[in-house]
């Protein structure tokens, strides 16, 4: 049998910085502000007609930041894994007291010491579990919400460690800019980008005017960008390609781009969503048309200036033939894809033999694992709304995710897991 080792054993001490701020720092701070002279710093930042926002922006910050650590005092704490959440300084005053006491041996100081801290701990378990749940009070604020979830849970965001490197930036933002070639290269209306070339001259085909074209094509070119990690900035490259990341007009620009990427045969069809995918229909052995379909949208993507990732290319062949016969992969731009017997298509597991139990065991292992949050909420004693809402939000939507789609077809045991794990949780 392995021996029981205590948490506070298994993980060492850590030690923090913590600011605390003294009476009257507040007032202090706000007297501060109310002081300074804040065009000074727009004025730093600006040269000729323009101003330069990032230097304006990092010398604000600096500066509050400046006010605030002079108003506050710094102290270091040490933590433990196994320390309380809702230990107070008064419980931890009182916990001093009592063995200060046993080990002088005053029975009296000991005595009352001793009958201080059963109460103190009941108002501070109070103190906290109102804390708690004033989190909950407001269902449509989220954020109060999940940091409520976040102190019961004790989950805590671990920021991802990074070199103290100043090449580190510079690094990454070529990475993000790996697959733009013109960058650093000042777009201009009569050179294009070949990617900005077939977007505009397709747009121009669906009819659109000529100046809502230059304003989109405005917008996508000559676009500065820079990375910042911690207080190193990396120098700002400029991109002529592409589109930015999250933005509402994005989807759209690919829709008109990939418009023109239809099938030529009946029995094929070609959607977009996450991926790319083909699907055909194959008869009496004759694959001329599957194949000449994909081979066409190979063509298509290179004549697009779209690259086509054969390493992460699949090939799933669904044959329900008594007689089956080895497949020949298919071929794109010289590499085989490879064949596999199951992949993920838009969050749903697909097998070759068209059963669920993968899709099924996948998406109950994923609501297992969120099942561990349900019940420290549980056990905070939060009222049920919250519990349904929180259930409702986490682990339903996983377990119905397309549901549609697969749970007609399921067998009895594969229907039985997410029924059992719902009824459970």
């Amino acid at each position: 049998m392995p021996a029981y080792r205590p948490l506070v054993r298994c993980s060492k001490p850590v030690l923090k910085q913590v600011k605390t701020w003294p009476e009257g720092a507040t007032s202090a701070l706000q007297d501060c502000f109310e002081c300074t002279d804040w065009d000074m710093f727009r004025e730093a930042a600006t040269n000729g007609d323009s101003i330069n926002l990032e230097e304006y922006t990092s010398s604000v910050t600096s500066y509050i930041s400046k006010c605030v650590d002079d108003v506050t005092i710094s102290k270091t704490i040490t933590t433990r894994s196994n320390q309380k959440p809702w230990i107070t300084a008064n419980v931890r005053a009182l916990l001093k007291q009592r063995d200060s006491a046993f080990r002088s041996g005053d029975k009296t100081a000991f005595k009352t010491a001793r009958a201080k801290l059963p109460r103190a701990i009941r108002e501070a378990k109070c103190a906290h579990a109102k804390k708690i749940h004033n989190h909950f009070q407001d269902s449509g604020n989220t954020r109060r919400m999940w940091q409520g979830i976040q102190a019961i849970t004790n989950y805590k965001t671990t920021s991802p460690a990074c070199d103290r490197d100043p090449s580190l930036p510079d690094a990454v933002n070529d990475f993000y800019a790996r697959f733009k070639v013109q960058n650093n290269v000042m777009a201009r209306k009569t050179i294009l980008p070949p990617t900005d070339q077939h977007l505009i001259k397709k747009l121009n085909l669906l009819g659109l005017n000529t100046s809502l074209c230059n304003w989109i094509l405005d917008f996508l070119t000559g676009r500065p960008q820079s990375v910042q990690i911690g207080n190193s900035i990396s120098s700002t490259t400029t991109l002529s390609t592409g589109a930015p990341q999250g933005c509402v007009l994005s989807p759209l620009l690919f829709t008109l781009l990939t418009h023109d990427c239809a099938p030529t045969h009946s029995s094929n069809h070609i959607k977009f969503a996450d991926d790319t995918t083909v699907v055909g229909l194959i008869s009496k052995n004759k694959e001329s048309a599957y194949r000449e379909e994909v081979q066409r949208l190979t063509a298509w993507c290179g004549a697009n200036n779209l690259s086509l990732h054969v390493d992460k290319t699949k090939e799933m062949v669904v044959d329900f033939r008594r007689a089956q016969s080895d497949q020949s992969p298919l071929i794109i731009n010289g590499s085989s894809v490879e064949i596999v017997k199951s992949t993920k298509f838009l969050g749903v597991h697909l097998a070759d033999n068209l059963t669920w139990s993968l899709n099924t065991s996948f998406i109950t292992k994923k609501a297992q694992q969120r099942l561990y949050f349900l019940r420290r909420l549980r056990k905070a004693h939060l009222p049920l709304p919250i519990l349904t809402m929180f259930y409702r939000g986490t682990i339903e939507r996983i377990l119905s995710s397309c549901i549609t789609a697969w749970f007609g077809n399921c067998t009895v045991s594969d229907r039985k897991t997410p029924t059992e794990d719902s009824e459970d949780s």
